[in-house]
């Protein structure tokens, strides 16, 4: 598929994805498509890792946590006066960044299940740290009151929390029963998987690929797997302290469940319910599993049952996911392979 065919797709998807959430049942959770694009993006980040260089994965909650930790210790004590959504947002970022460069730089060295095994044990020591830092961090009670600062688009500030104008959409609702926090969520993921699509089909994406499948052989024609690995494990860091920063702005709070290995168990799950190694897979994923959360979770107490029997499911009668299992189906539309694959 050409590239302005996917994008023209994408963009399509993302605009009309909230309107879902405006007819029955689901109505009344104008939010949660918001909140499923801001989380998906830490799922696209995970899948990059997993999906494209074969590397699990079980500490990411580490780098999505310190992103909203330091988007909300940006607004709430690093620079209470600036007022600026960008360096909000940018501190989040950068701080999970250093965070997954150091984590990286340790556990590209190991293999499999102690690769997985490591990346949790450095995760439990950021949970600890920041838990303990009761005076910074609040403690178990995390960071509450972060008011996102307006959005500084060169020509005006903008407040994500207004809605757009008004005007009916039949059983969609009205336009204006979605927040200007929608339109930049959707940017930003739309800018996210432009850049993964871009990242795995460029050199450095075959040199992944090359050292998924056969390490000793990729060191044989000259690539460097550990410098390769840690590139993308902090890639995948860095995506995931954006979802994170973008969550606490959003939320107007971060909570220290945000680190923990629940929340990296999640990202597995909602990569490989949608599809690992697939485009738009995670986000799948994510909303299906959000959705049980929010609507099945209100009228049946034990939705976490109804999640696990949905994830057993997906692994027993759909091993490749939703979106891969529907790309292995025979006479599979080529266009749609390329769309979700990014090949």
């Amino acid at each position: 598929m050409t590239g302005w065919r996917f994008y023209a797709l994408l963009a399509a998807g993302l605009a009309l994805f909230p309107l879902i959430f405006h007819l029955p049942p689901i109505n009344g959770y104008a939010g949660l498509a918001t909140e499923i694009l801001i989380v998906g993006i830490a799922a696209i980040g995970f899948n990059l890792l997993l999906g494209y260089a074969g590397q699990l994965s079980y500490g990411h909650a580490a780098f999505y946590g310190l992103g909203s930790y330091g988007s909300g210790l940006a607004v709430l004590t690093f620079f209470p006066h600036a007022q600026s959504f960008a360096l909000a947002l940018f501190t989040g970022i950068a701080i999970a960044g250093i965070a997954a460069a150091i984590i990286g730089s340790l556990v590209v060295r190991l293999y499999g299940i102690y690769f997985a095994l490591l990346t949790v044990a450095f995760a439990q020591m950021v949970y600890f740290i920041v838990f303990q830092a009761r005076d910074l961090t609040n403690g178990d009670d995390g960071l509450q009151g972060i008011s996102a600062p307006p959005l500084n688009v060169g020509f005006a500030h903008v407040d994500l929390g207004s809605s757009l104008p008004a005007f009916g959409l039949g059983p969609c609702g009205d336009l204006s029963d979605i927040k200007l926090w929608y339109v930049f969520a959707a940017i930003v993921a739309f800018l996210v998987v432009a850049f993964v699509r871009t990242l795995v089909r460029s050199e450095f994406g075959e040199a992944l690929a090359a050292i998924r499948e056969n390490e000793e052989r990729s060191i044989f024609i000259g690539l460097d797997p550990r410098r390769y690995k840690l590139a993308v494990f902090v890639i995948s860091g860095l995506l995931c302290g954006l979802s994170g920063a973008l969550h606490a702005l959003y939320q107007g709070s971060a909570a220290i469940e945000g680190l923990s290995v629940e929340q990296s168990g999640a990202f597995a799950i909602f990569t490989i319910v949608g599809g690992v190694g697939t485009l738009i897979g995670p986000l799948v994923g994510t909303g299906l599993i959000m959705w049980l959360e929010n609507i099945v979770g209100g009228v049946f107490p034990a939705w976490r049952l109804v999640e696990g029997l949905v994830f057993v499911a997906v692994v027993v009668f759909l091993p490749s996911g939703i979106v891969g299992s529907l790309l292995r189906r025979r006479g599979g539309r080529l266009w749609l392979r390329r769309l979700v694959t990014a090949k």
